[in-house]
């Protein structure tokens, strides 16, 4: 199938388009002149790449020229919001750009990543902008697989693994509830069934929450970090979601994220894993796999750093 794939070098993105081109898939990268091809390895000798951007429609009426299905993975980034773009211009008026030219050009299916807990009641610029995205994805007329992941490995190896690392031995978690639920999963089986969704039947016009095998508390994860690390931590307390949103009220120039999207993503979800195994079929790698890996790697990375563990 030829795939333009949309996001091709971020972390899902690359791992879609190294999938898809494994695959025997034809696949086409929309990127930006300052876009980091090497995010492919060695698939970016296999991969056609188009500059452009999803904000000017003809640029996207070169990239999709001839394609059959889309495969997107966006995000609003640092560089997009120095531009002056906010979520709703990204991750809705994008998406909607998509779809209009890809339905004059015969694109027949696409493939979108939105997020767990995304929904018509979310109250955020972030939230409700990948909901309007959904809503013309399902309304386009086009086939469709709206992937809706809870939680990724790779979050924790940038926030979730360091952060216990630094802290030490404690047993208060400083930055949110610990006992929300969550089917944290990797990318790599996300990108897995966003290209095996291309062809598969029953992928067709479905909107999927997504998750791995192990359905965890946010407290279950720090103590298995904790454990891995060789930490003496037991994490049994957090800071309830309120009281979190009311510090970031009171003094929102500190807090990386606004008390409107920690309403709409601090969530707890219970995702139902056998569904999703029953429609792709592919084997997840658990959390606990995950962190033995990890771990070491960020605990060598933070002592080369001169990060030290709290004592």
């Amino acid at each position: 199938m030829k795939v333009l794939v949309v996001g091709a070098t971020g972390d899902v993105g690359s791992a879609a388009a190294k999938t898809a081109v494994a695959k025997g898939h034809a696949v086409r990268a929309l990127v930006r002149s300052t876009s980091n091809r090497d995010r492919l390895g060695e698939a970016k000798h296999k991969v056609e790449f188009v500059e452009g951007d999803m904000l000017d429609t003809a640029s996207l009426e070169r990239a999709l020229e001839g394609m059959e299905a889309i495969i997107v993975s966006i995000r609003l980034t640092p560089g997009e919001t120095k531009k002056g773009r906010a979520y709703k211009d990204v991750e809705e008026q994008g998406i909607k750009n998509l779809i209009a030219v890809g339905r004059k050009k015969g694109v027949k299916k696409i493939i979108h990543v939105s997020a767990a807990g995304v929904g018509p009641h979310c109250v955020s610029d972030m939230y409700s902008a990948k909901h309007q995205a959904e809503e013309a994805i399902r309304q386009s007329g086009l086939d469709y697989t709206i992937f809706k992941p809870s939680g990724m490995f790779k979050d924790f190896q940038f926030f979730h693994i360091p952060t216990v690392i630094k802290l030490g031995e404690t047993s208060k978690w400083p930055t949110g509830p610990i006992d929300f639920h969550m089917n944290p999963l990797s990318h790599i089986d996300l990108a897995m069934c966003m290209v095996d969704a291309l062809t598969n039947p029953k992928a067709s016009s479905k909107t999927l929450e997504i998750g791995g095998p192990d359905c965890i508390t946010q407290g279950d994860l720090l103590n298995m970090i904790a454990k891995e690390a060789g930490i003496k931590a037991s994490y049994t307390e957090g800071v309830a979601k309120e009281q979190l949103i009311a510090m970031v009220k009171s003094n929102p120039q500190k807090a990386f994220f606004t008390a409107e999207q920690l309403q709409d993503f601090l969530i707890d979800k219970k995702i139902d894993h056998s569904v999703i195994q029953e429609i792709f079929g592919i084997k997840f790698q658990p959390v606990g796999e995950y962190l033995k890996q990890a771990v070491p790697a960020v605990k060598e990375a933070l002592a080369k750093s001169g990060q030290q563990q709290a004592h």
